[in-house]
C-alpha cells in the first residue's frame, strides 16, 4: 500500500524525503501543501502532525515527521531500492555522522543564515558580518564534504542519506546565486562537489522532484 507523503515545494527538508522515496522506489501518494495558503496549519493536517511541518509521511496509519528520522524509517521499513545507510555498523554510523554534520554546520550555520539575511528581514539590508561569517562556514564545510567523498558518492558505491541531505544545501547555494548573483555563492562549490551534484541532477527522477517555482 502506498504511503502518503505531505510535501511543500522549496522545503529542503521535504525535498530530502522525496528524493529518498524515488531512490528506493517506494510507492507514495504525493500531497502538496501550500505554505502561502496556510495548509500546514489547517485542522486536518494538524490532526496528523501537531507540529504542522513538512515533510510528513503516513504509512498504514503511522504518521512520522522530521526528515532525517523519516530517511532512517524508510531505509528500515522498505527493502526496495538501494540502502540509504549501507554497509556495516561503522559505515552506517559514518553516514549518520555526515548527515548530522551537514545539518549542524553547512545548513544551520551556513546557507540557512544567508537565506535569513537575504530574504527574511523585510526591507532591512543583510548584515555584512553575518553574511561573511556564514559564507566562511559554508565554504569550509563544502570543502570538508568534498574530502569525505569516496569516489562518486559520500558512501562509496551509491547515493546515501548523506548525499541526499548535502544535496539540498548545494541546491540552495545555486538557488540563492540565481536570485542574488552578487553573492557569488556558487564560487564556494569545490570542483568535486560540483561534479557530484551533477550526478544527482542527472538521476532519472530528479526533475520530478525539482521545485516547480525554481524552474
Amino acid at each position: 500500500m502506498a504511503l502518503d507523503f505531505y510535501h511543500g515545494h522549496g522545503s529542503p527538508y521535504s525535498w530530502r524525503v522525496w528524493l529518498a522515496l524515488e531512490c528506493k522506489k517506494i510507492p507514495y501518494n504525493l500531497k502538496v501543501l501550500s505554505f502561502q495558503a496556510g495548509d500546514t496549519r489547517k485542522p486536518e493536517f494538524v490532526a496528523i502532525n501537531p507540529r504542522h511541518q513538512v515533510p510528513t509521511i503516513v504509512d498504514d496509519g503511522f504518521a512520522l515527521w522530521e526528515s532525517t528520522v523519516i530517511l532512517e524509517y524508510l531505509d528500515e521499513r522498505f527493502a526496495s531500492g538501494p540502502k540509504l545507510y549501507p554497509g556495516d555498523v561503522r559505515e552506517r554510523a559514518r553516514i549518520r555522522r555526515l548527515v548530522r554534520e551537514v545539518e549542524s554546520y553547512a545548513y544551520a550555520q551556513g546557507i540557512d543564515r544567508i537565506v535569513d539575511e537575504l530574504f527574511w528581514k523585510d526591507d532591512a539590508p543583510p548584515d555584512p558580518k553575518v553574511m561573511e561569517d556564514a559564507k566562511k562556514v559554508l565554504g569550509e564545510e563544502l570543502e570538508y564534504m568534498a574530502a569525505e567523498l569516496k569516489g562518486d558518492w559520500l558512501g562509496g558505491g551509491a547515493m546515501t542519506a548523506a548525499d541526499i541531505t548535502l544535496y539540498t544545501v548545494v541546491a540552495y547555494v545555486k538557488r540563492v546565486t540565481v536570485r542574488k548573483p552578487e553573492t557569488g555563492l556558487t564560487k564556494l562549490l569545490p570542483a568535486k562537489i560540483d561534479a557530484w551534484a551533477k550526478r544527482i541532477e542527472a538521476l532519472p527522477y530528479f526533475d520530478k522532484t525539482f521545485p516547480p517555482h525554481w524552474k
